[in-house]
């Protein structure tokens, strides 16, 4: 029984890049929407304006939306409005990125998300980019493992950390190419007769 919980715990660290919260990436979308449920997590599509404070299936928009792949609810994290952002795969459906916002840029909430993160994932890469952007906005990055990139940008409009798990978005880029490819072939095959 022992080596069970063991194999359990190892296998369940490999299948998830990043933790936040109740997320792991490599959840399905359907698993996502039971952990809303459960925890009476307010989620709702992308783009829904005015959600409330609590889960409603209807602000998921599935049977309208079937294809949405993003999805997001309002809470308060380091004592701050925050918004948190799930996206999906395409085709798996897996959540393979979260972000959150924070629309107030707070040298406090700066400070105290660059100490945790610095606590938990070790030392920071700053970003380098031109130098107008760099004065505008800073990035930091953090690599827990070659599964998993945090990143932050804090600007006058606020901060967004992001979760990116490696494979996932690798599997999703390529997913979104071939998409474009055969819409490419198709409309060159629907419109050949025209020229």
């Amino acid at each position: 029984m022992k080596k069970l919980f063991l194999t359990l715990i190892f296998f369940s660290s490999l299948s998830s890049a990043f933790s936040f919260d109740i997320w792991e990436s490599k959840i399905t979308l359907d698993e996502a929407i039971q952990r809303a449920k459960v925890n009476n997590i307010p989620l709702c599509k992308d783009g829904v304006v005015g959600t409330g404070k609590e889960f409603r299936e209807s602000y998921l928009f599935l049977k309208k939306s079937p294809n949405n792949r993003v999805f997001r609810y309002t809470t308060s994290l380091l004592n701050q409005y925050a918004i948190v952002y799930l996206y999906f795969t395409k085709n798996e459906k897996k959540l393979y990125q979260l972000k959150i916002r924070w629309v107030d840029h707070n040298k406090d909430l700066v400070n105290s998300l660059y100490t945790l993160l610095d606590k938990k994932y070790g030392k920071k890469e700053i970003i380098l980019s031109n130098i107008g952007a760099f004065f505008l906005s800073k990035q930091r990055q953090w690599r827990e493992n070659n599964t998993t990139l945090i990143q932050t940008k804090a600007s006058l409009s606020g901060i967004t950390l992001l979760y990116i798990d490696i494979e996932e978005t690798k599997k999703e880029k390529e997913e979104r190419k071939k998409i474009k490819i055969e819409k490419k072939e198709k409309a060159l095959i629907k419109d050949a007769n025209k020229f």
